[in-house]
């Protein structure tokens, strides 16, 4: 393509061509009027239009191309100056490629979070219904019939739909495997805008009570168990021993946000699974509806939906409870959202340091190029071209330090996602991508700009006199001045990230030293799922669990063994009803609930408070029996003996025996109130209810370590039954560290840029006053010859660093008192104001600062005065 077509198509408008046809048609009636004929006219206009267009194009394409030569020129001498100061370059370019690398690599991770739109068609409209008390997410899991309401006021809905996890024993296909699997109703599909590769979804007549069972595959399950089969469309699987059909297979390209290899149906358990509040209700809004005309729909369904489900409570939140129709990436994201904007926050602030750092480089060196820019202003630079070229050199700068920044994050990415917590949402979605080269392009020019421009400024404002003369210090002055002033920002924004780097620290350590309630060490976990076996009632799957651990307990090296049904300390486990024998009212209590073998407690070294521990004697056809927690205690019967009192269970009344101490399902909270049943008096229909989403875990302590008896454990399972599936064996020190993993991320990502702004902070302020010595040379020879000694000359020149470190720290201490109260949602024994954190991290700061002030103080005592007088 030519220059005039390229600037003809990108320039010439629908407005300009409008003025092109009205200026034609002009000059064709100015033509006939003088005795043209209307074609000669015609062609005569367009002829004149024609000429007149070309040189108006020439010139602009002239001016265009003049204004691209002087960029390459003012590019080329940036590139040489730079290369002429490799020093200065290096510094510079190292400095700036840490704070944009660092920035590029949490963007990285905050766009694959919370950014980048979810990998569906329109995502925008993809809403999760919640309850909104107080401005606050209350509710966000709904009842079948509750679902049901919902269904029947879905006026700014296109399409709405309801999911669980669940999990099934998948059979029939080589060893047992556990595989993860979504129930869904019939428009699941639908609302993330995605069909099957292969066959068809679900249909209204399979997803209601009594429908056939049907299943559709994910991709990544079709290739690995059924050989990418196209004929597995109509074959039957097992799952937890009953046929399913297949139905459909997904495309590759589908991902549910939690990783899923099977979709069933929902309507088939609507009386069991649903019945406690489980469904996570999902739509996909009409088009052209936006969510806040949604959001006004669903505030009118709180009253009728409190009057259907919870009458009692109507008038006591009227006005304070709404639904919503919240963004699904937002409800998935929630948890996070703010302590990854904290981190990014933090890293803006290493990089404004790291531009503080090389605007004073920048002053420093513009004392060295006050004659250059005095002589280029005398020859008849305008004030607009120093400008521009300081800025181009400034921007080149920028463009270096974020090439090599794309480099460190190339090699530390990898790094980063092996600290990353695995329960990230989206984490593996996390990489460089065209965003991520685009936001370190963009923080490039804007930093080159942001540390270019004072010092272009000041140093494009020479006094023409005065520098040629040399005689001039009021520019050296100001520069003293701004540079000064930017070592106390430094400091300022160094002690807000020391400060918050600091509480997450002591909230990580708080962590560390809180007892989880149980001993982890030595203690190995081995998932299992009786689900889909031959077990047909209770008292058989207790004989399965008295036989597989008695076969582990003989295994050399196992000095105890115990299994829990219901979820696995320090991770989310199942929630039960129940109601207190006896008490005035029959109060109805909600609980974590477990189930566990005699050893359980003996195992995980939880400490008896009262009573007794299980004991085999605790059998089927021996009285019902259950113990508590210290929690349950405090909350549902307080300042009461709880042993020997009793507590009504799915209809069954059990007796108190014992007491115990509680166990954690959340390091940064308190335990929540438990109660435990005896394996062996478990319900079955309870027990296979719980198994679709926990496993039960076979938990043994051994003196040596744990990893090395997996193999023979697995073995002894298999031995009492091979039927039953086994999942990932952890060991409990594994749990522990899961855990924490996010509180350690953060920790460990605020203080490695903690770190970071403290050594830029000290470089910058061991820059300024060594800028400060070398241009008081002279001061400091005449102070010395007129007697002061090498002692007071030290003090002097650290008082002043000294007195840059207090005001910068000042101003941080207020910053920090502010900002701090962000944190509190991510803190755990520790207060957003703690004194202690504070005083540590400001006195840290002043003697770093100290001894980064000390080498120039150092230089300057070593001046000698007769070399420093010589000139004068």
């Amino acid at each position: 393509m030519s220059w005039t077509r390229f600037f003809r198509r990108r320039y010439w408008d629908e407005e300009r061509k409008r003025e092109l046809d009205a200026y034609l048609e002009a000059e064709t009636d100015e033509n006939m009027a003088r005795g043209m004929s209307p074609e000669e006219a015609r062609h005569a206009a367009q002829r004149k239009l024609g000429n007149t267009t070309l040189i108006r194009e020439q010139i602009y394409l002239m001016n265009s191309l003049g204004w691209l030569e002087t960029l390459w020129q003012d590019f080329r001498f940036a590139l040489r100056m730079l290369r002429k100061n490799p020093g200065f370059t290096a510094v510079a370019v190292l400095t700036l490629a840490l704070g944009i690398g660092a920035n590029t690599a949490i963007f990285t991770v905050v766009n694959a979070v919370l950014l980048r739109p979810l990998p569906y068609p329109e995502p925008e409209r993809i809403v999760r219904i919640a309850l909104v008390y107080k401005g606050q997410l209350g509710w966000t899991e709904f009842s079948a019939k509750q679902f049901e309401f919902f269904k029947s006021h879905s006026d700014p809905l296109e399409y709405l739909a309801a999911t669980v996890d669940a999990g099934f024993n998948l059979s029939g296909t080589g060893t047992p495997e556990r595989i993860r699997a979504l129930r869904v109703s019939k428009d699941y599909f639908q609302v993330f805008g995605a069909n099957p590769e292969l066959g068809r979804d679900f249909l209204a007549e399979e997803d209601r009570i009594g429908g056939p069972n049907v299943a559709v595959l994910s991709h990544g399950l079709w290739v690995r168990d059924f050989g990418a089969d196209p004929k597995v469309i109509g074959r039957t699987v097992d799952l937890d021993g009953a046929p399913f059909t297949v139905i459909g297979v997904m495309p590759s390209g589908f991902q549910a946000m939690s990783p899923v290899d099977l979709w069933t149906t929902i309507g088939q358990v609507a009386n069991s699974m649903g019945h406690g509040g489980n469904y996570e209700v999902i739509g996909r809004l009409k088009p052209g509806v936006s969510r806040r005309q949604a959001d006004s729909y669903m505030a009118t369904l709180a009253r009728p939906f409190l009057q259907e489900f919870d009458p009692e409570e109507v008038e006591k939140v009227a006005g304070q409870v709404t639904f919503g129709a919240i963004p699904y990436n937002d409800m998935l994201t929630s948890d996070v959202r703010r302590p990854l904007l904290i981190l990014f926050g933090a890293v803006v602030l290493v990089l404004l340091i790291a531009c503080v750092n090389i605007a004073n480089l920048q002053m420093a060196r513009a004392d060295e190029r006050t004659r250059e820019i005095a002589v280029r202003t005398a020859l008849g630079a305008g004030w607009g071209r120093v400008v521009r070229q300081l800025l181009t050199e400034n921007l080149l700068l920028g463009l270096l330090g974020a090439s090599l920044g794309l480099l460190l994050v190339q090699w530390g990415l990898h790094l980063l996602l092996g600290f990353t917590p695995t329960d990230l949402p989206h984490a593996r979605n996390i990489s460089l991508d065209r965003w991520a080269l685009g936001f370190t392009i963009l923080t490039a020019l804007l930093t080159g700009i942001l540390f270019g421009i004072a010092p272009a400024l000041q140093a494009s404002r020479v006094n023409l006199s005065e520098t040629l003369k040399e005689g001039g210090t009021r520019g050296v002055s100001l520069r003293h001045r701004l540079g000064s002033t930017l070592v106390e920002v430094e400091v300022g924004l160094s002690l807000v990230l020391l400060i918050g780097s600091g509480l997450l620290i002591q909230t990580f350590t708080n962590l560390l030293r809180t007892s989880p309630g149980f001993d982890p060490h030595h203690v190995l976990s081995i998932p299992i799922w009786t689900t889909g076996t031959h077990f047909k009632s209770a008292d058989e799957l207790a004989r399965f669990y008295e036989v597989a651990l008695s076969r582990i307990s003989s295994i050399p090296g196992v000095d105890s063994v115990g299994a829990v049904a219901g979820g696995l300390p320090l991770e989310h486990g199942g929630n039960a009803s129940g109601r207190l024998v006896g008490q005035k009212n029959s109060d109805k209590f909600w609980a974590e609930y477990r189930e566990v073998s005699p050893d359980y407690f003996h195992t995980l070294k939880v400490p008896l408070r009262g009573g007794r521990f299980f004991t085999r004697d605790d059998s089927p056809g021996s009285p019902r029996v259950v113990i508590v927690n210290q929690a349950f205690a405090r909350k549902y019967l307080p300042g009461q003996d709880p042993v020997a009192q009793y507590l009504s269970i799915d209809d069954v009344s059990r007796e108190i025996v014992g007491i115990v101490g509680d166990v954690k399902t959340h390091m940064n909270e308190a335990a929540l109130p438990t109660y435990f049943l005896p394996l062996a008096q478990a319900s079955l229909s309870l027990h296979v209810f719980f198994e679709a989403w926990l496993p039960t875990c076979v938990l043994l302590r051994t003196s040596q370590s744990p990893s090395s008896l997996r193999h023979a454990v697995e073995g002894a399972l298999r031995s009492a039954d091979a039927n039953v599936a086994i999942g990932e064996v952890r060991s409990m020190e594994q749990v522990l560290s899961f855990s924490i993993a996010f509180q350690r991320f953060l920790m460990m990502l605020m203080t490695l840029f903690a770190g970071l702004s403290l050594v830029l902070a000290c470089v910058g302020l061991y820059g300024v006053i060594s800028y400060s010595v070398s241009r008081g040379t002279r001061e400091i020879g005449l102070r010395m010859a007129l007697g002061a000694t090498r002692p007071d000359i030290l003090l002097a020149v650290i008082r002043q660093g000294l007195r840059l470190t207090l005001i910068g720290t000042a101003a941080g201490l207020v910053a920090a008192f502010g900002l701090s109260r962000v944190l509190r949602t991510v803190l755990f024994g520790v207060k957003p104001s703690d004194l202690g954190t504070f005083v540590g991290a400001s006195l840290l700061l002043i003697a770093v600062a100290l001894l980064a002030g000390f080498i120039p103080a150092r230089r300057a005592t070593n001046v000698d005065p007769m070399v420093a007088l010589r000139y004068e």
